[in-house]
């Protein structure tokens, strides 16, 4: 059994290598859901086994490379196997333009109460609600330094990643949340020469949740009887942001600006593309963003040299 571990941990260090020499040459988008390789924890019983599963894997991996450009518009999420987003743009329902017909900016509000929001908590029209969390003690207390510290602190907090929360690196070359909190201190800061860095991933440790949710609320606008899921996404990083792509998940979205400034390109999904816009906006500290990401292509950047932070949740 010894022999079979040293073998897999092989087959995942031979494939990760090729995965981030891909991303060095211009594979973002499709390697990065190449990520059975990272998910990948079958038991292989024999050395003659490895072989052909290394023969396989490769295989697949040529044929995916030769659809790159198609793929890299499309794909977006962690993995490509099981979270197939190929299948699940080929089979989700087609959608009634009228969310986004004649929509070319979001909806700006200012001083919300739950009762004034009510008319405007299930559109899927995009929403800014500006200064929403500015008394939030995540403003002056959330770094990376902070969350580097709770993870090495925290018996089992990297193994809850492995174990259902998802990791996404977008376009960086970061694998998982141990090598961002790894990474040397000059990347860190994004230096002068330095590669920048985006991730994202769900905060779902208990203890480390608890910890956290110490610093934030849901925001208060949203509306009482809402169903909220067990646990909230944190985003950060430098300037590249999130590529273009959909949710496919079961409620609206929230998300709250922490830290920094963020730019937000939005598009209709492609069978509204004769009625309906492309276009972006721009959101500041303090800010809350609620978007329909089931419809809404989205992507982001952040304005060079800024460091972005971000909590991002649903409800529905």
């Amino acid at each position: 059994m010894r022999k079979v571990n040293i073998d897999n941990r092989l087959i995942r260090k031979r494939l990760r290598a090729v995965q981030k020499r891909a991303i060095e040459r211009g594979l973002n988008g499709l390697m990065k859901q190449y990520n059975y390789i990272c998910d990948y924890n079958d038991v292989v019983e024999t050395k003659r086994t490895n072989k052909k599963l290394v023969v396989l894997i490769l295989s697949a991996f040529i044929v995916l490379v030769l659809s790159v450009n198609f793929l890299n518009s499309i794909l977006s999420a962690r993995c490509l196997l099981p979270s197939n987003y190929l299948v699940w743009e080929a089979t989700r329902p087609l959608a009634d333009c009228c969310y986004c017909e004649n929509v070319t900016k979001p909806i700006i509000l200012w001083n919300v109460t739950r009762q004034n929001f009510e008319e405007y908590a299930y559109m899927r029209r995009p929403i800014i609600v500006k200064n929403a969390i500015k008394n939030w003690r995540a403003t002056k207390e959330f770094s990376y330094n902070m969350f580097k510290r709770l993870y090495e602190e925290t018996e089992g907090s990297y193994e809850s990643l492995e174990e259902g929360c998802q990791f996404l690196n977008f376009k960086t070359d970061l694998f998982s949340l141990k090598e961002v909190f790894s990474m040397p201190d000059a990347r860190v800061r994004n230096d002068d020469g330095q590669k920048p860095w985006y991730v994202g991933w769900g905060n779902c440790h208990p203890d480390i949740l608890a910890k956290v949710r110490q610093y934030y609320n849901i925001p208060e606008f949203l509306p009482e009887d809402a169903e909220f899921p067990a646990t909230e996404n944190i985003f950060f990083g430098f300037e590249i942001g999130a590529v273009m792509h959909l949710d496919y998940i079961p409620r609206l979205m929230w998300q709250g600006q922490v830290l920094g400034n963020k730019t937000w390109s939005i598009a209709p999904v492609p069978e509204c593309d004769h009625v309906c816009h492309k276009f972006d906006y721009y959101v500041e500290p303090g800010d809350v963003v609620l978007l329909d990401t089931r419809v809404w292509y989205h992507s982001t950047t952040i304005p060079k040299g800024q460091f972005s932070l971000t909590v991002q949740s649903e409800y529905g």
